[in-house]
């Protein structure tokens, strides 16, 4: 239980694709449980592993602070379904603090993975959960949300994208962006 140091824009590990896990460990489920305690210190509704530096296909998403009552952590999750139908909504990220901007994404779909007991499941989701389901899944595929902006949104956001990648060239010697 512990709240994991955020990797933010710029730092290589959010550009990689996390290789799954091979095995429920007592280690997984610990990351599983730091994932949650830093997201309700971020007060975010959704982090992945790379996020805080580990390389795993894994996240947490948390729809409580909102009006749904969602929980879930997956393992190993792929996205088995995308509805033709899209909405544009606008998104923020944890890893890209104080950067907003519209995020075109299907309004529903199914994404099958692993809970920490160990079940497999597929869940369908729509709305906000589906929004959040995908970005968190972009995190272990090495997307972030900024990819989808328009050149406006990224010309909006510049100073921001900017200082992030500043700090961390400082921070880490490296960026990659």
């Amino acid at each position: 239980m512990a709240i994991l140091q955020m990797a933010t824009y710029g730092n290589p590990i959010l550009r990689a694709k996390a290789p799954e896990v091979t095995e429920l460990t007592d280690e997984i489920l610990k990351v599983i449980v730091d994932l949650e305690d830093t997201l309700s210190r971020q007060r975010g509704i959704g982090l992945a592993a790379p996020q805080v530096g580990i390389s795993k296909r894994i996240f947490v998403v948390d729809l409580s602070p909102s009006k749904q009552d969602i929980k879930v952590a997956l393992i190993n999750p792929e996205i088995i379904y995308r509805s033709a139908e899209m909405s544009e909504n606008e998104e923020g990220c944890l890893s890209v603090p104080e950067v907003w901007g519209n995020v075109l994404r299907p309004d529903e779909i199914k994404i099958k993975g692993m809970l920490p007991n160990g079940r497999t499941v597929t869940i369908r989701a729509e709305g906000i959960y589906a929004r959040a389901l995908q970005h968190e899944f972009d995190h272990i595929e090495g997307i972030l949300f900024i990819d989808y902006f328009s050149p406006g949104e990224i010309e909006q956001n510049r100073e921001h994208l900017d200082t992030i990648l500043d700090h961390n060239r400082k921070k880490l010697g490296r960026i990659l962006i």
